[in-house]
């Protein structure tokens, strides 16, 4: 999933003659957005996060097969759109990744124990508005801060290409639809990305700050 796995099966100079002869060529049309299903990571989706410049953003973990190879159609057709081919140039940004995937120094680059699926697929989505966000079967509008990392959500997802300083393909994130609440949080700040077992409460024994005795 970190590389783009679509090839180009047909030579330059058969497409330049294709051209030239105006022949038909059957294509298959890609939406310009989809909807995929997955797990929901560190959103900032009810104010901007400053890291992400200024943009509303989250993480998104996918397990589904059918989502993943949706979103590599999505990517390599807009790659096709931008480079003239469905495989990214070298070095350009593919914004699909591997939630096992380690960076130089041997680290998961996706630390939180929530990304160890096999076979998963990490992006990243981002976009200048206020993302619409709904929930349940009658998809009912929500305020964005009761989506919290960790939750199962649908994110409407498009693609653009990008050719300056640097080059690659890059994911804008559109409406979120809220599944299911999640059991283990997926957010930034100390302990967020731990799961933590609760100390038997029964064990503590508070004491009064004023009198200094047990309570």
């Amino acid at each position: 999933m970190a590389t783009n796995s679509f090839k180009s099966t047909v030579s330059t100079h058969k497409r330049v003659a294709v051209s030239v002869a105006a022949v038909p060529v059957p294509v298959k049309l890609i939406p310009s957005a989809i909807e995929v299903q997955g797990t929901i990571a560190y959103p900032c989706l009810s104010a901007p996060d400053p890291k992400a410049g200024d943009k509303y953003t989250c993480l998104l973990l996918i397990d589904s097969a059918q989502d993943q190879e949706a979103l590599l159609e999505l990517v390599g057709a807009t790659s096709e759109q931008t480079f003239r081919s469905a495989e990214l140039p070298v070095g350009a940004h593919n914004p699909l990744r591997e939630a096992n995937e380690k960076n130089h120094a041997g680290e998961f680059a996706f630390k939180h124990p929530a990304f160890r699926v096999p076979g998963g697929m990490v992006i990243r989505a981002k976009t200048g508005f206020v993302p619409e966000c709904v929930w349940g079967p009658n998809e009912t509008p929500i305020g964005a801060e009761e989506i919290t990392g960790g939750d199962t959500v649908v994110v409407q997802i498009s693609a653009y290409g990008y050719a300056n300083q640097s080059q690659g393909v890059a994911l804008s994130l559109g409406r979120v639809w809220l599944i299911e609440k999640g059991q283990t949080k997926i957010e930034r700040g100390t302990g967020a990305g731990v799961n933590v077992k609760r100390i038997d409460r029964s064990r503590l024994r508070f004491h009064d700050d004023a009198a200094g005795e047990a309570a």
